[in-house]
């Protein structure tokens, strides 16, 4: 620096070139150095980073500091006294509302106004002009070269007037365009006017001063050193700074192009908005981007406008919007829209954008503090990073722009306030964004590690899903599907013998205890004997496992059906030998609820290859010749094509008998009941009698058990209810008081509709239903047994009586009993015919009967073929007979002329 001292005392010219030369390249160094380092530092840790944002703070607080007023009446500029002088104290003004004062109006004005206080004069946001008004006494043998700087570079206008007060005449004028554009000028950002070296003593200065940006006018005096320091201390920190912001936007670039995520977009156009706000701020870009100050009052007011909105969309998305209430979402969306009007606006009204500017960005940015407020309150973790990030933004700006509008005095501070906060609003939304990637892959990895659990629990399911299709529910043997798979192996793969046998056994019995005395006690009594079945089996080397896993040698294709596979060929038992042993497996006498009773089993056996080549021939064949079981006396069946003829029989009965019930080809016999004691006729059962025009006459056993398998019963029965409750009415109107007891199948009672069906037509046939009994089996309340009992109690509602058939059959409780609204039980035809020979049978009858007086339950005797069962059941006190020795089942025509004839 002697050096260059040296030189400023030899040549004032050379002096100036040489040091515009060194500033222009410090100051494009200190930039790139600026710019470089925040590049190295942003890849530094956390803390480094926000130490440098605590450290931006500091330094601006000793600027604030440094920024002192000589206090003296005027300022006398000595040699080495002072390298800057804060003129602010000497300042007056007055104020050009018209802004029409020339130079020699305010030279012979007295309107001026002393700014004692020595604040820097700020008038916020005006619209008139400003002249200034300072003595200065420049040393006349003073070696430094002195400039007049307003260090704020958003001032539009500026002039400049020296004039001498002794000689009465202006020494120098110049403005600001003349000297941005004045090549020699020293390059700054900040307003600084180089004072000619010609001029020294004692000089008044006149400043006018107009913009459309805040009015804010700090006047100082800088030495060519000082001003050469301050611009690389000031380039060093606006290096600092936008080496932040522009590394951060590269970085957030790449985030953006990588994930492809919108939120990392908005924040990158949020940085950019920054970096055009800043450079208008700053006067670096007027100065080196777009080179014209005039731009400035578009670029400042658009740059803060998408600054807002980008934050806005950026908040709204960071913040997940659900979040955040549905009012604040709508708030925050129209702000964006004001945002953007307002940036319309400015395209063509630049003069007040940067007050509209100002107005809406205080009111955005506490829009955004109060979204993150709420989100905090709501529960997302990283709300809090957004809060601290909004919190700096906001406290800077609102600083900053208190000290634009005229609010609070202008300092280093409140100058440099929106840098500080917006440098650490991008630091910490840095943080944040940060946070967020980490807090995405844990979720991530959570989410895959909930996916890889679920796809495991999938699998689990799915594997428990094919076992249950594959197993029985209740007994957790192989069912069909597994026994069809294993029928195809071993076709497949036959080895070992020359052919095997298929064996269906069912057990009708079960579905009786199910009906009887409950689905539970049913299952697991099935259950035990499946598993005992198992058991025996599994030591027989002629028997073939159904699944080999598990060692299991039986399948469950039904509840109560069973099957299993045997060996056949040289060296084997026959078939017949086989099943036989399996059967005495169940003979003796097993407990059932406190009942002892035997289960006898009906099985069909089919062979391969004699009987089908096929896995679902051999079943569908093994399950024909184990259902002809219930056609004979047999227990075993093998398969024949005399089978085939009985099921194609059965099938064409089922079609001949939909259209029986529709030409009402099928006849009602009634068999008449009488009362025990008077010997009066006082009812009759319905029976049905079919006499086909293809198949002749044909059993009811059959054409019913073929309605039940083809599922015809609701149709049957409606059928026989329309035509019984035709003919009551008919013995009703000819005198005839009787009671018709009409059977009902476990379809009826689970078909919803019956009962409004049964009371239309007791409606159409004008019938009294107290004169209607339904019968129903022990077996008829089925699996779902509620849905019976619903449908039966609203039956007996409409003024019914309910029978139980063939009582004693099944395996009836006192329970059973008392659920079901029971008027009659008819005590089944094979005790009444037993009771002279069995005294067993007889003690059955007698104790049904004292039961049904304890429950006050009729009792009605069926199958009375002697005096000798009348009489018996007369003195225990049945209150009904019926049977071949009162009067046999006859047509609706001869049971009326039997009646007449026993009438007369």
């Amino acid at each position: 620096m002697c050096s260059f001292q040296s030189s400023i005392y030899n040549d004032y010219l050379a002096l100036e070139v040489w040091t515009r030369f060194q500033i222009r390249q410090k100051t494009e160094c200190e930039i790139l150095n600026g710019f470089k380092l925040m590049v190295r530092t942003l890849w530094r840790s956390c803390r480094q980073l926000t130490t440098t944002g605590i450290g931006l703070f500091v330094i601006s607080s000793l600027f604030a500091m440094c920024s002192t007023s000589q206090a003296m009446e005027h300022i006398q500029t000595e040699k080495a006294a002072y390298d800057f002088y804060n003129l602010n104290a000497f300042v007056s003004y007055q104020v050009d509302t018209s802004r029409t004062l020339a130079l020699d109006d305010v030279l012979t004005s007295d309107a001026w106004v002393r700014n004692t206080a020595g604040h820097v004069l700020n008038f916020g946001f005006v619209d008139f002009a400003v002249w200034l008004k300072l003595r200065v006494n420049l040393a006349q043998y003073s070696d430094q070269r002195w400039h007049l700087v307003i260090p704020y570079p958003l001032l539009q206008k500026v002039a400049i007037h020296a004039y001498d007060p002794s000689a009465g005449r202006v020494l120098w004028s110049s403005d600001l365009q003349t000297v941005r554009r004045d090549p020699h000028t020293f390059r700054s950002h900040n307003i600084n006017f180089p004072i000619p070296d010609y001029i020294n003593g004692e000089v008044d200065f006149y400043i006018r001063v107009e913009s459309t940006t805040s009015l804010q006018i700090p006047v100082e005096l800088w030495t060519v050193e000082y001003l050469v320091s301050r611009q690389n201390m000031e380039a060093l920190l606006w290096g600092v700074y936008f080496g932040v912001i522009v590394a951060l936007l590269l970085y957030n670039s790449f985030l953006f192009i990588s994930m492809a995520d919108v939120t990392y977009g908005y924040y990158v156009m949020t940085l950019l908005s920054i970096v055009g706000l800043m450079l208008s701020i700053s006067g670096l870009g007027a100065r080196y981007v777009w080179l014209n100050a005039d731009l400035t009052r578009y670029v400042l007011p658009l740059s803060a406008c998408f600054t807002l909105f980008w934050l806005l969309c950026f908040s709204l998305r960071f913040l997940r919007s659900e979040s955040l209430g549905t009012v604040l979402q709508l708030v925050m969306r129209i702000m964006c829209v004001v945002n953007l009007l307002v940036a319309v606006y400015v395209l063509y009204v630049p003069d007040n954008g940067a007050f509209l500017a100002g107005c809406v960005g205080a009111l955005s940015m506490l829009l955004v503090l109060i979204a993150g407020i709420s989100a905090l309150i709501s529960g997302i973790e990283i709300a809090r990073y957004f809060v601290f990030a909004t919190a700096a933004l906001v406290f800077g700006s609102s600083l900053y722009l208190a000290n634009i509008f005229g609010y609070i005095e202008p300092s280093q501070l409140t100058n440099h306030a929106f840098q500080a906060g917006s440098m650490l609003e991008a630091l910490l939304f840095s943080f944040a964004l940060a946070h967020r990637i980490k807090e995405e892959r844990r979720h991530k990895l959570i989410a895959m590690e909930k996916m890889k659990a679920a796809q495991h629990a999938i699998v689990q399911v799915q594997d428990q899903a094919l076992q249950q299709a594959l197993h029985d529910p209740i007994t957790h043997y192989p069912n069909d599907s597994l026994l069809l798979n294993r029928l195809g192996e071993l076709i497949d793969h036959r080895s070992g013998y020359d052919s095997f046998a298929l064996a269906m056994l069912y057990f009708p019995q079960f579905k009786e205890i199910s009906s009887s005395m409950g689905r539970r006690l049913a299952e697991d009594l099935f259950a035990r004997v499946s598993a005992r079945l198992n058991q025996e089996l599994s030591t027989d080397i002629q028997t073939i496992t159904v699944e080999k896993s598990a060692r299991f040698y039986i399948a469950v294709t039904e509840f109560g059906s069973l099957a299993l596979l045997a060996k056949m060929g040289e060296g084997y038992r026959s078939i017949h030998e086989f099943i036989d042993r399996v059967m005495q497996l169940h003979e003796t006498a097993i407990d059932v609820g406190g009942t002892s009773a035997r289960l006898k089993a009906k099985c069909g056996i089919a062979i391969y290859p004699k009987h089908g080549d096929r896995a679902d021939l051999l079943v569908q064949h093994a399950s024909a010749a184990r259902d002809y079981c219930f056609r004979g006396s047999d227990n075993i069946t093998i398969y024949s094509s005399d089978i085939d003829a009985f099921g194609r029989r059965r099938l064409a009965i089922a079609g001949e008998l939909v259209e029986a019930i529709r030409v009402r080809e099928l006849d009602l016999y009634l068999q008449p009941q009488f009362d025990c004691r008077t010997n009066r006729l006082c009812g009759a059962e319905v029976l049905l009698r079919w006499n086909s025009e293809s198949f002749g006459v044909v059993s009811p056993v059959e054409f019913i058990e073929v309605a039940e398998e083809a599922g015809l019963m609701p149709e049957l029965s409606r059928y026989v209810i329309e035509e019984a409750f035709n003919l009551l009415h008919g013995f009703n109107e000819s005198g005839q008081i009787l009671t018709l007891s009409i059977n009902l199948s476990i379809q009826n009672l689970m078909e919803a509709k019956l009962i409004s069906f049964v009371t239309s037509m007791a409606e159409l046939h004008m019938v009294n239903l107290s004169d209607v009994v339904f019968e129903v089996t022990e077996t008829s309340s089925s699996d779902n047994f509620e849905t019976v009992i619903e449908n039966l109690n609203q039956l007996a509602s409409t003024g019914c009586s309910i029978a139980l058939d063939d009582y004693g059959t099944g395996y009836s409780s006192l329970a059973y009993l008392s659920r079901l609204p029971i008027h009659e039980l008819k005590i089944d035809r094979s005790f009444i015919s037993q009771m002279g020979r069995n005294d067993s049978d007889y003690r059955i009858v007698e104790n049904t009967v004292k039961l049904a007086r304890a429950l006050q339950i009729q009792t009605v005797a069926e199958g009375v073929e002697d005096q000798e069962a009348l009489t018996a059941v007369t003195r225990m006190g049945c209150d009904r007979v019926q049977g071949f020795y009162l009067a046999k089942p006859m047509p609706v025509s001869q049971f009326r002329d039997w009646v007449l004839r026993r009438a007369s």
